[in-house]
């Protein structure tokens, strides 16, 4: 082989070796990554390419530059194909490549190749092959043969193909890899568009191929793609079915804490778009949840919780953070899942409600039964007692402290009837919180037998008193007790009538009854009251209700209960259990 000294080579040279040394560092450096093997034999197909085409150039005879010129088909065939896969893995459908089925593209490339290197026998790529001299150097001139055009529209089908993927992820995708896919773009274009002008003769360039010239550049252009925007670190495989679809939101943070990436879900989370958030530091991204942001900025957290006020209520949210690797262990960036969790912390908090109530029924129980055992039983003992020595007395005939063990044992039966009441409204509790209507018609009934009065129930034939939380219907039992108790004791009624209604704001108890009444006037002007009606506005209070209480002398009662509803069932001011 005989060569001369061609100073157009440089350019060539200079291309050959920024592809050779950007496979070289994709080779050692970033092997395991994904889209590494494509990007490699990219690299050394074009390093074939543009070094081939600088030994062609500075060939002196006829057969040298022949065998360089058919070297050079090996990357005009197979760069297509490698481009092609390249930028299959960057747009997401590795699927493709990882099958492998991608590769009988490389058939036709093959053949082709096979056909060159018999050329002289067929002429089906070139004939009438001979050297020009007519230019600054010599070079090969040809003619075509029909497989060549097949080749030519094979492989700028394949460059046309690879170009719309990574044109539609630079100008029609709303990513952050929209600066990645735009280095991918640029590079590929410049490979793409010097040659097919040099195949269609519009070249402004004569008898000479420029297309791997300019090899470098786009070399340097992707080069800028890998070192700038790490394009092998966090490649977008299948992220429009796997991440974009993801309920849960994705946060992908770099070294310096910037936003990387993110998905729908997070979007709607922070109330930023992808776009709005790139290349932002998180604590400026997520400024409204400064819980989250500072949670991404402490590597020693690995999990938290934040909220953030929505319309109704505020939701609850879990965020999970590992570290991202590259393929040899070195830590690229952080990863931060979040989840929605308002409802299992609803739930949980339910839970702990329903079982502070049980816990609270079982302690009532429980002092409900040493109060019988052990109050009870001694309040009763003296009762018994002080009758008994009152009777010896009496039969001995001793009249003198007669008066005095009344006294005690009315005091003592006094006590002990209170503390039955006591027990049998601890008692009654936990049945009142599992059925309203038929405890208010036990206490009712109890009522009418021992006053003789009569009470009319009118209520919603569905009205189950489920509508109302079980502290609710406990003070709101109470608070009918107390009424009922005050008619009992001082009304002198004929009737008394119980009526419910509610609708979608409030629920309303009205209790009424045909007694002689009392001047409110009194009342209000009073510091307190032998009626009990302060206890019931204290019972009001709790439950978040409002209590209205009319009386006019002669003229009966009318006590009026109204309880705001909360949408969705349950009572405006939750109180809990036990208070």
């Amino acid at each position: 082989m005989q060569f001369q000294y061609i100073p157009y080579i440089w350019p060539l040279i200079v291309s050959s070796c920024i592809t050779l040394s950007l496979g070289i560092y994709a080779l050692l450096r970033r092997k395991n990554a994904k889209g590494a093997a494509s990007f490699i034999l990219s690299m050394l197909v074009v390093t074939i390419w543009s070094s081939g085409n600088a030994l062609e150039m500075a060939a002196a005879d006829f057969g040298t530059k022949l065998f360089w010129a058919n070297i050079q088909y090996f990357a005009y065939c197979y760069s297509p194909v490698t481009l092609l896969v390249l930028c299959m893995e960057f747009t997401g459908y590795h699927g493709w490549v990882r099958n492998k089925k991608i590769w009988w593209l490389a058939v036709i490339p093959t053949i082709i190749i096979m056909l060159v290197w018999t050329d002289g026998v067929h002429g089906l790529i070139r004939y009438g092959i001979h050297m020009d001299y007519s230019g600054s150097f010599p070079v090969i001139a040809k003619r075509y043969g029909p497989i060549f055009y097949i080749h030519a529209l094979y492989s700028h089908s394949l460059n046309i193909t690879a170009w719309i993927l990574i044109a539609r992820a630079v100008f029609f995708k709303n990513t952050v890899y929209r600066k990645q896919a735009f280095a991918l773009f640029l590079g590929l274009s410049l490979i793409v568009i010097p040659n097919m002008l040099y195949i269609s003769g519009i070249s402004p360039v004569k008898r000479f191929d420029i297309t791997p010239v300019f090899f470098g550049p786009a070399g340097l252009i992707m080069a800028w793609g890998i070192f700038r925007y790490k394009i092998f670190d966090l490649i977008p495989l299948a992220r429009a079915t796997v991440i974009e679809t993801m309920e849960a939101g994705i946060l992908v943070l770099d070294l310096q804490d910037r936003v990387l990436d993110m998905n729908p879900a997070f979007e709607k989370i922070i109330g930023l778009t992808v776009s709005q958030a790139s290349a932002k530091r998180v604590e400026e991204a997520c400024s409204k949840i400064p819980e989250l942001a500072k949670a991404c900025m402490d590597r020693n957290i690995a999990h938290t919780e934040f909220s953030v006020d929505a319309m109704e209520y505020a939701k609850v949210y879990e965020a999970l953070f590992s570290p991202l690797v590259d393929g040899e262990g070195i830590l690229i960036g952080r990863l931060a899942v979040i989840y929605d969790i308002t409802d299992k912390k609803q739930a949980q908090q339910e839970f702990l409600r329903h079982q502070w109530r049980l816990a609270v029924i079982e302690e009532r129980e429980r002092m409900a039964r040493d109060m019988h055992d052990n109050l009870g039983q001694v309040l009763g003992f003296i009762s018994l007692q002080a009758q008994g020595i009152k009777q010896e007395l009496l039969n001995s005939g001793v009249e003198v402290v007669s008066l005095k063990l009344d006294k005690l044992i009315g005091v003592t039966q006094g006590a002990h009837d209170e503390i039955r009441e006591y027990i049998h409204n601890a008692r009654s509790t936990a049945f009142t919180e599992k059925d309203f209507i038929k405890a208010l018609e036990k206490d009712i009934i109890r009522f009418e037998e021992e006053t003789g009065i009569y009470v009319k129930r009118d209520m919603p034939i569905d009205f189950t008193g489920e509508i109302l939380e079980p502290i609710i219907r406990l003070n709101m039992l109470n608070i009918i007790k107390e009424a009922l108790n005050n008619v009992r004791k001082h009304a002198e009624a004929d009737n008394v009538k119980i009526s419910f209604s509610f609708s979608q704001e409030e629920f309303c108890t009205i209790i009424e009854d045909d007694g002689k009444g009392f001047d409110c006037s009194l009342y209000e002007n009073s510091a307190g009251t032998k009626f009990g009606l302060n206890i019931m506005r204290e019972r009001a209070a709790a439950i978040g209700a409002g209590i209205h209480i009319e009386s006019l002398a002669g003229k009966g009662s009318r006590i009026a209960l109204y309880l705001p509803i909360r949408k969705g069932g349950k009572n405006e001011d939750e109180t809990n259990a036990g208070r």
